[in-house]
């Protein structure tokens, strides 16, 4: 059985006390019901249905008169209260009713350097702060898979593919070039050729071979007869930087990419110093499954910063 309290907090309608709020605040029923919109009979039941709930009369009314009672003084300081925390609640939420909200999941491959997509991810942020980014890193050829079997909506890869429900927009491109670490015997020796790297131990990303996102690299590798010992494989630019710099192998990375470890004389550039493999960048979303207004907000941001880019550099006036 409920007690009194637990019966009266059950019962107790917030509109009710929000009402009462506004007849103490307008110092009348006709003032109250102009603010609120109805009509005064419609407050005036309300006072009544609240003074019944409580047991008590809260306001003095006669022709000219208005006062609250001791106990009507009392309720009026707690509803106050009270109304203070709730307003300041509807503000916060009323505000975010309108704001974009979710989560954006996205794959890239781990060495993709562009700019359109490092500018498009800080206006997103900047507009849209409450929408959650995840991206994860993954071989080209996995993210395209990805799309295509609907498990992911949004990819950054260095592959294409001519494949029925897959769209590719292209972003821009990135160059690579060849590197070893301090440790590596060709560290910082001059007069260089693509001859002294024959035969040399390799580091290898997973993609770098004929028909996949790096195949670019592995070009110029067979045009240079790169063909040393492959001794180690990552699909992550940070593990095979990680390898180059430790000394087991030179290997391809993205020039923007390496520029600071250059800076730092921990990475040294080896040749070819002309002709460097450059790689395609391309969004990869789905054509026939339906994506969250997230997505859709990104993915138009990101196709207007890669025309932007484009527009900037070859057709600039």
């Amino acid at each position: 059985m409920l007690s009194p309290r637990e019966r009266l907090l059950r019962n107790l309608d917030w509109n009710l006390l929000y009402t009462f709020l506004v007849i103490v605040e307008e110092s009348s029923i006709t003032g109250a019901a102009r603010k609120l919109s109805l009509s005064q009979p419609s407050v005036s039941n309300a006072l009544k249905r609240l003074e019944a709930h409580l047991g008590m009369r809260l306001i003095h009314r006669k022709k000219g008169m208005f006062s609250l009672t001791e106990q009507g003084l009392r309720v009026y300081e707690y509803v106050s209260s009270a109304g203070s925390i709730i307003d300041n609640m509807a503000e916060q939420f009323a505000g975010e009713a309108d704001a974009v909200l979710g989560e954006l999941n996205m794959q890239v491959a781990s060495h993709v350097s562009c700019q359109s997509f490092d500018d498009s991810l800080a206006q997103f942020h900047g507009l849209y702060p409450n929408v959650l980014i995840s991206i994860n890193a993954q071989p080209s050829a996995d993210i395209v898979n990805a799309v295509a079997e609907g498990r992911l909506h949004i990819g950054i890869s260095n592959k294409k593919t001519a494949q029925t429900g897959l769209h590719f927009d292209l972003l821009g491109y990135e160059q690579m070039a060849f590197y070893c670490g301090s440790r590596h015997p060709l560290y910082g020796r001059t007069e260089l050729t693509a001859a002294d790297l024959r035969g040399l131990s390799y580091v290898s990303f997973e993609s770098d071979q004929p028909g996949e996102g790096l195949s670019a690299v592995s070009s110029v590798r067979a045009e240079q007869q790169f063909w040393g010992k492959l001794v180690a494989v990552s699909s992550n630019e940070e593990e095979v930087r990680r390898l180059i710099l430790a000394g087991v192998g030179f290997g391809a990375l993205t020039v923007e990419g390496a520029k600071p470890f250059v800076k730092q004389n921990i990475l040294f550039q080896l040749p070819p110093y002309e002709n460097l493999p450059v790689n395609e960048v391309y969004l990869v979303t789905p054509e026939n499954l339906p994506l969250s207004d997230v997505e859709q907000l990104f993915i138009a941001m990101l196709r207007a910063a890669a025309v932007a880019a484009v527009r900037e550099k070859y057709f600039k006036s």
